[in-house]
């Protein structure tokens, strides 16, 4: 658990370091929003799109930065595609070498605004200590989805809220498509069709996520790299938030 947390609690540890992957034109970020607690309402889930298939022009993000970033967008998220109806969870069995357990990822409020409208996520990291991870997610209509903030709150500490301002989907943090096809899912609480597609990373270590439109939350069944795997168990609605504190707002400092 351990290895786990490392890059995110690093990446809230350094939330004060200049933005070199920050979306362009982000300017200041406002302190986290009110926790919005908002019945579960019925809508239909939208169409799970293929990862890997972004549009050019992606802010870019500086090379010495890009592991800092990418452990600031839940890999879900990062590889999925938000479906953002309040009251839906999914949870999933995460197994690496240092032990398995179950994250549990829930949408549990929005916040219409103006020009958009904002989701709190959160997954709720099931080890020992038990960590909650909260993403506040912009998106206005049918446009890609940005990840504003993000939130880690552990046992017996004040929650630390950073801002983030990033992409959920962005290219540089999946890495290189290098293949995707159709495949069958034949057993399991999500059995039907899906979509296996495979990114390379920097490294050289491939990332290999299974999408299905019967996935609550991001659409994602199943990730894999050579460290873990996210495996969806189990699916429901009623979820509601389970961070109890508005975080400590850590500010960001201006870049050099």
């Amino acid at each position: 658990m351990r290895r786990l947390l490392c890059p995110v609690c690093t990446a809230v540890l350094l939330l004060a370091t200049p933005t070199s992957f920050a979306a362009p034109d982000a300017g200041p970020t406002a302190p986290p929003p009110a926790l919005p607690r908002v019945a579960p309402q019925p809508q239909s889930q939208s169409q799970v799109q293929d990862a890997g298939t972004l549009p050019p022009g992606d802010p870019p993000i500086a090379p010495e930065r890009l592991a800092e970033a990418r452990a600031l967008v839940p890999p879900p998220l990062l590889y999925g595609q938000l479906q953002p109806v309040v009251g839906n969870w999914v949870e999933y069995t995460f197994r690496s070498k240092q032990g398995t357990f179950p994250v549990r990822a829930s949408v549990v409020g929005e916040t219409r605004r103006e020009h958009d409208t904002l989701f709190q996520v959160e997954l709720d990291y099931q080890s020992s200590p038990r960590v909650l991870i909260i993403v506040w997610v912009s998106r206005a209509g049918t446009a890609r989805p940005l990840v504003e903030r993000l939130a880690v709150s552990m046992p017996s500490s004040t929650p630390i809220s950073i801002p983030v301002d990033l992409l959920a989907d962005h290219a540089a943090l999946r890495g290189v498509p290098v293949r995707q096809r159709d495949t069958e899912l034949k057993t399991g609480p999500f059995a039907g069709k899906g979509r296996e597609q495979t990114f390379r990373l920097e490294s050289g270590q491939t990332m290999t996520v299974v999408t299905s439109a019967k996935v609550p939350v991001f659409g994602v069944e199943s990730l894999h790299d050579p460290e873990s795997t996210w495996s969806a168990v189990r699916a429901g609605t009623g979820a509601r938030p389970a961070l109890g504190s508005v975080p400590l707002a850590l500010p960001r400092l201006p870049g050099p």
